[in-house]
């Protein structure tokens, strides 16, 4: 096996992944010019200057796939994800995992939106799940008091170049085999290699060209601690599709035509003069066009113009453009409740009835993957998971406010509805609402069973 060796897929993909990353990014790294995403005029690397570059410095970028992927997260993660960890619940192990999950001070909340993220954009993006060591340290209260405890990290598919998966007997497919890359310097590139036995890690010096093994350590899970989370399932195992795979072709469409736009408004201010060699002009306003006596009437300079309805096609572009990103993405709604978008409101509800089940399947893939973290998390902390463990990402997502919600339900427990379950169904989702904390909820949900509600004594 050679170390350089990469996945077909992996090499297939990559250049559809830079894509997709330099979509979203947008800014300098957009406008790189060996990228082209600005089509270049004919014969324009020959005129004088850097027309190209130019051209690309002066052309905004409208970033949709920006737009898209920050729309969905703030759904996503409007609400805080419920855990429920029963008697772990302040175990100090779970509270550090939970507050510096990665050892960057990123939160658990803040590592999943990083992770829905980069799935959005890509179409999948590994997680890691593993715990350091230290010489002299063997005991738990060695462990908490050196903080060396499971941690996570993050994986982008530019830096997972091979992987296997294995077939096993009851017909699911195992990880098996995982090969990373990380580029230390300029120069050097690490090479992790995870099988489940053993874990490798190698350095190679492009420079040096010496490859070296630097360290060998016993796979103390017996398995792969990789989470992959797809946004979409992919056409082939280990490979996700991306959500913004469109929307970067028409973001790119957009660009070229503001550029088209921006040109077409700079000319018009700026018509050009066409006179003979031999006729004198001056520019600026009022100047003035010495011609000799003698020039033919035919020859007299002119003003060549163009028309502004070219300006008024290209607009019109933009907005047919910006309204299949809207379709595809599902987010007229949105655009609708802004005033950017007019729609019936039957259209409304539909829309946001679809955007609502692209979430909820969001939601999905997002509490399996953490599910799978925390899976991870138990097998190396030495920790036995909890009965009453749960991890609960919200599944439904509207436009109506909290406070909304509350108010509605004051209402519904002020008509006193000759029901016990009714209202403390009622009282139940109040809670939901005003409390963050898994088990605080269930202890509430306990005691509200427990309870009598008197519906008389409803006010």
């Amino acid at each position: 096996m050679e170390l350089e060796d990469k996945h077909p897929y992996y090499e297939k993909y990559i250049s559809r992944w830079n894509y997709y990353n330099t979509s979203f990014k947008g800014g300098e790294d957009y406008r790189l010019s060996h990228l082209g995403l600005l089509r270049k005029y004919l014969f324009e690397e020959d005129a004088p200057g850097d027309q190209y570059g130019q051209r690309l410095e002066y052309t905004a970028l409208d970033n949709l796939v920006k737009l898209v992927i920050d729309t969905y997260r703030s759904f996503l993660f409007r609400n805080t994800p419920v855990r429920t960890f029963g008697d772990l619940q302040d175990n100090i192990i779970v509270q550090r995992f939970q507050n510096n999950i990665d050892f960057e001070e990123q939160n658990l909340n803040e590592f999943m939106r990083s992770a829905n993220d980069a799935a959005m954009i890509y179409g999948h993006v590994w997680i890691m799940v593993t715990k350091g060591w230290q010489e002299g340290v063997s005991t738990v209260e060695q462990e908490i008091a050196n903080d060396i405890r499971p941690y996570a990290k993050l994986f982008t598919p530019e830096n997972v170049i091979d992987w296997k998966f294995r077939k096993e007997t009851n017909g699911s497919e195992k990880l098996s085999y995982l090969k990373t890359q990380e580029e230390v310097t300029i120069d050097i590139t690490r090479y992790i290699v995870w099988t489940e036995e053993e874990i490798f890690t190698y350095e190679v010096n492009s420079e040096k060209e010496t490859t070296e093994l630097i360290d060998t350590q016993k796979n103390d899970i017996g398995e792969i601690p990789f989470v992959m989370l797809k946004a979409n399932r992919g056409p082939v195992k280990g490979i996700g599709r991306s959500d913004i795979a469109d929307v970067a072709k028409i973001q790119q469409a957009v660009f070229n035509l503001l550029s088209e736009a921006e040109q077409g408004v700079r000319i018009s201010n700026h018509p050009t003069l066409v006179k003979t060699e031999e006729t004198s002009a001056m520019a600026g306003a009022g100047a003035v066009i010495n011609m000799n006596d003698q020039t033919d009437p035919a020859l007299k300079p002119y003003l060549i113009e163009p028309s502004g309805t070219n300006i008024s096609s290209i607009m019109t572009m933009i907005n047919a453009h910006i309204e299949a990103m809207l379709r595809m993405t599902h987010l007229g709604a949105i655009m609708a409740a802004k005033g950017l978008s007019v729609k019936s409101g039957i259209a409304l509800a539909t829309e946001f009835e679809m955007l609502n089940t692209r979430l909820a399947d969001k939601s999905s893939k997002l509490e399996q993957a953490e599910q799978n973290v925390w899976r991870l998390f138990w097998k190396y902390s030495g920790l036995s998971e909890p009965k009453e463990f749960n991890v609960m990402y919200h599944k439904s997502f509207d436009l109506r406010d909290q406070h909304a919600d509350l108010a509605l339900y004051a209402q519904a427990l002020s008509l006193n509805v000759p029901s016990e379950t009714f209202n403390k169904e009622l009282y139940k989702q109040i809670a939901k609402i005003t409390i963050v904390s898994g088990d605080s909820i269930d202890d509430i949900d306990l005691e509200i069973d427990d309870t009598e509600v008197k519906t008389d004594d409803i006010e």
